[in-house]
């Protein structure tokens, strides 16, 4: 795949991830439409990215958190005339405490950003990739997707929608032209990690800009899941696969523990 001259559009973009994938996307040549809370950021990284890369970029700022605010994002796009080629769903919150120690509007909000905010947006777009025959869909999950973790509970479970989403998604659409890749990486030093845990330190996580380097090189090789960074986030996944529910259950609860403690 060339990203020369397609145009990607990146939630989450203000930091961390987004920001990366932002970053290789522009020095690859795609013109981009940036997404996240944050006006300024995304100003600034975009007058940023277009004095580098002398690529377009349209900064959108939306709470993916607010149905309402998809549905204006998804009619903004489109009432602007940009074909989104590329759609990179990355935004992504989690609350990293027991259920019912956290308002429920907290949890849900965890719901609306990780599936409906990435369903949306995917349901929004991907039918004008299709047309074209080509383009593709990133969404990001996580290593957390493949077991429960009691104390991010609706968090691994929102992850395990989209990696199962995105998994389906890729075999209905593997005739079209269209790629779709789960990404699931594991702990990043990003914000989101370090508003999760401020003890946790940069050698105990994978840094953005490889990361997200590993993910679009397994989306240009048709991956419909991509493992990146240490080998250990790949390996933390066999364990769903091989060894008992409850025994599984028990270390996802011991590792949920160690990261809020470090």
């Amino acid at each position: 795949m060339t990203y020369q001259g397609m145009t990607a559009l990146v939630t989450g973009a203000s930091m961390g991830l987004g920001e990366a994938f932002a970053s290789e996307l522009a020095a690859k040549g795609a013109n981009l439409v940036l997404v996240a809370r944050s006006e300024d950021k995304l100003n600034r990284l975009a007058e940023t990215l277009r004095t580098e890369a002398k690529v377009e970029v349209t900064v959108l700022p939306a709470d993916l958190s607010s149905a309402e605010a998809v549905e204006r994002l998804i009619a903004d796009v489109k009432g602007r005339d940009i074909r989104i080629e590329l759609l990179i769903n990355n935004a992504g919150l989690g609350m990293f405490e027991n259920f019912l120690d956290t308002s429920f509007a907290k949890q849900v909000e965890q719901v609306e950003v990780n599936v409906r905010a990435l369903v949306s947006l995917t349901h929004a777009f991907a039918p004008g990739m299709v047309a074209a025959h080509r383009g593709g869909v990133i969404n990001l999950a996580s290593t957390a997707a493949f077991q429960p973790l009691a104390g991010a509970t609706v968090y691994a479970a929102s992850k395990a929608f989209v990696l199962f989403f995105s998994e389906g998604l890729a075999l209905e659409l593997e005739r079209t032209g269209v790629k779709v890749t789960a990404a699931c990486p594991g702990p990043v030093a990003t914000q989101f990690f370090v508003n999760m845990n401020p003890k946790l330190q940069a050698k105990q996580m994978d840094q953005p800009g490889p990361v997200v380097s590993e993910i679009l090189r397994g989306f240009e090789r048709g991956k419909k899941v991509v493992y990146p960074g240490k080998l250990a986030n790949r390996i933390s996944t066999w364990g769903a696969r091989f060894l008992p529910r409850n025994m599984i259950l028990r270390l996802a609860v011991g590792v949920t523990k160690k990261l809020n403690q470090t």
